[in-house]
């Protein structure tokens, strides 16, 4: 006969499954505490990215029609060419068509929404759920001045990671040289919220 042979498999004791239970709970709040500042920093880059792309627009638009969507061009505020990027009529009455239309029109800028990552296309009165919280206003915005006695076109956003930068944006543009505001409403970052721009070309 043949003697039989028994194995006897050790299982895991109960402080190894402490430690591993330990070990992925440190593990899953680390993921918790990170996920967050990652999405941010993700949206960050998308508000970048488009800011950069509507400024190109704004400058190939310029170079059909000798403007960058300014005074008497029939889009944003008042038809002006200024304000949020994406408002049109259907969102405030004071939009007769929106600046994105304007260039999408031309076929300077692609149809994809390039509406902020958090879905907002302006935020007048608490239209994204926010009031009287300028940090908070997730749009774009354009506005055509003069800053130091020359015209020029910036493109604006708010950024989550980046800090408030009120002084600095607030003085893009000189005083009464932006259609449509004047020296409150044009503070575009105490009012709205703005830290981010770039300059259109």
């Amino acid at each position: 006969m043949q003697a039989s042979h028994c194995r006897h498999f050790k299982g895991f004791t109960v402080v190894e499954l402490i430690i591993v239970v330990s070990v992925i709970g440190i593990l899953a709040s680390i993921v918790l505490i990170t996920y967050p500042g990652y999405q941010k920093r993700a949206r960050d880059a998308e508000r970048k990215s488009d800011v950069s792309q509507i400024a190109a627009a704004l400058g190939a638009y310029a170079l059909q029609k000798n403007t960058y969507i300014a005074t008497g061009s029939g889009c944003g505020l008042n038809g002006d060419g200024n304000g949020w990027f994406n408002a049109g009529p259907g969102e405030i009455a004071a939009y007769p068509k929106s600046i994105a239309t304007c260039l999408q029109e031309t076929g300077t800028l692609s149809s994809g929404a390039f509406v902020d990552p958090l879905g907002c296309k302006f935020n007048s009165g608490g239209t994204c759920g926010v009031t009287s919280v300028p940090s908070q206003a997730y749009a774009y915005m354009k506005a055509t001045c003069k800053t130091g006695g020359n015209s020029v076109t910036y493109v604006m956003a708010h950024l989550e990671n980046d800090p408030a930068n009120n002084a600095t944006i607030d003085a893009l543009c000189d005083v009464g040289t932006l259609s449509g505001y004047d020296a409150t409403t044009q503070k575009w970052g105490t009012n709205y919220g703005m830290n981010y721009y770039v300059t259109a070309k």
